[in-house]
């Protein structure tokens, strides 16, 4: 129980209850916004009004810092908080309303048997109390929580409780996860390959999408303020690091860079019309080390000198013209994104249309043995041991695969890069049969009840969603978040 109630000390993230039950509505969309009046209620849930002042408390209680606020923003974490209490309302509610409770003498025993708080078996009260003031809790905050872990548990139960299913449903979970596959598999990425790509689509493809070439050109000056330059020797002393602070200061005090570099003018580089895409060469085709690049395009003065520095390297640098526009088709870097992308559109149409045929039952065996022949690309037989089984594919295109069964033909791709597309035909599937006093039986009954048990809190979120209506008062929350 400790360890579920600590997490809550150390801020405002870890702080929030987060309900074990998800609502799925989750704030807007749900009920009409409140008309005139109820300026002092923030939320209702059906009948139950949440008051402005209770939800400030409870915001209080969170204890956002301004680290919280600059991270993620005062909108989403109040909407996060006041979600987060409302969840807690409606599983209050519900424990109220199917009995569900935890007496004084029940909170007690959970206190005092909690191993963190004895010694040698024996609850000490100091112990407790040092836990309290080391985690900055008040008791009666503490034992709140408690209290609202323990009834959330015994809600749950209350649905899931109990459960105890027959053996073919851990049968068939087993099957579905250890059967053998039998498959015909077809590379579909080595037919689109052998279609080529006419010079009329590169130039629809690109004048259709030439903002997206749009690209800045930035022409700038730079001065290496390394020893050697400033002093004629490699040692990095006090003298060299006195010079870095005076030129840095020159920069603050507006001098212009001709006034800073003008006794090493002879080793100013000057580097014209170099784009952000350079940087994904190392600015090797300029001779400009990348860290340095990235620097330079985080520069929005022009004709300002600008002092960087980074990992003991100094630079002074100015920015003399900027220019956006757009890369031709020329460009070799440009006709590379073009041709993939071409690629990639030409992919997803073929999947698309192979997929439809099969749905509408106008693709069947016959039609990937002559896809196969056309193209000669062979059909390969192939043995998947079970869901596990990863020699041939990743485990995603695997579990794409156990979502059919014996005789059925689909196409499996890895979304969302789509690099691996496959035309698959389940040929034969393989029960396994597993000894029900097994240990591995044991743990499919475990994962089996999971799955049940999920399926079952699904089924309540839905319930909950359909019998509370819950309506935010817009006007108030906009004004809470604007006060803080």
């Amino acid at each position: 129980m400790i360890a579920s109630i600590r997490k809550f000390s150390k801020s405002f993230i870890a702080k929030v209850f987060v309900a074990i039950i998800a609502l799925p509505f989750i704030l807007w969309g749900m009920g009409d916004v409140f008309r005139s009046g109820n300026q002092n209620v923030i939320a209702e849930i059906n009948d139950t009004k949440i008051s402005t002042k209770e939800f400030m408390n409870y915001l209080q209680a969170v204890n956002i810092t301004s680290e919280d606020i600059k991270e993620k923003g005062k909108d989403r974490i109040v909407n996060e908080v006041l979600t987060n209490y409302i969840s807690e309302k409606i599983i209050y509610i519900e424990t109220i309303e199917k009995g569900i409770q935890l007496t004084d003498a029940s909170l007690k025993d959970i206190l005092i048997s909690d191993a963190e708080f004895q010694d040698k078996g024996k609850f000490l009260r100091t112990k407790y109390e040092k836990f309290l003031l080391t985690q900055g809790f008040a008791a009666s905050e503490y034992e709140k929580n408690i209290f609202n872990l323990e009834t959330k548990g015994q809600l749950l139960s209350y649905y899931s409780g109990g459960i105890k299913l027959p053996n073919f449903i851990i049968d068939d979970l087993y099957k579905r996860e250890n059967k053998s596959k039998e498959i015909s598999i077809l590379d579909l990425n080595k037919i689109y390959s052998q279609k080529k790509i006419t010079e009329s689509e590169i130039q629809d493809f690109y004048e259709t999408n030439k903002e997206f070439f749009r690209d800045k050109f930035l022409s700038f000056r730079y001065l290496n303020l390394s020893p050697n330059i400033l002093e004629g020797k490699s040692e990095y002393d006090e003298t060299f690091y006195k010079k870095i602070d005076d030129i840095e200061n020159n920069i603050l005090d507006g001098k212009t860079f001709e006034d800073i570099t003008s006794p090493y003018n002879k080793n100013i580089k000057n580097i014209k019309s170099i784009n952000i895409k350079s940087l994904l060469k190392g600015g090797k085709a300029f001779n400009v080390n990348k860290k340095l690049l990235a620097e330079v395009f985080k520069i929005n003065n022009l004709n300002t000198p600008t002092f960087i520095n980074f990992e003991n390297n100094f630079y002074v640098v100015e920015i003399l013209e900027e220019e956006n526009s757009i890369l031709d088709i020329t460009n070799k870097d440009v006709r590379s994104i073009v041709d993939k992308q071409i690629k990639i559109v030409n992919l997803i149409k073929e999947n698309t249309s192979i997929i439809k045929k099969i749905d509408d039952k106008k693709f069947d065996d016959k039609d990937m043995v002559e896809l196969s022949k056309k193209h000669n690309v062979p059909i390969e037989i192939n043995k998947i041991k079970n869901i596990k089984d990863n020699s041939k594919f990743n485990k995603d295109l695997v579990k794409q695969i156990y979502n059919f069964n014996a005789g059925q033909l689909f196409i499996i791709t890895d979304y969302p890069k789509a690099e691996k597309n496959f035309l698959v035909k389940i040929e034969k599937e393989i029960d396994p049969v597993i000894d029900n006093k097994s240990e591995i039986y044991k743990e499919y009954i475990k994962k089996a009840n999971a799955e049940y048990i999920s399926k079952v809190y699904k089924s309540y979120d839905s319930y909950i969603n359909s019998i509370y209506k819950i309506d935010i008062n817009k006007k108030v929350l906009e004004r809470l978040i604007n006060s803080i």
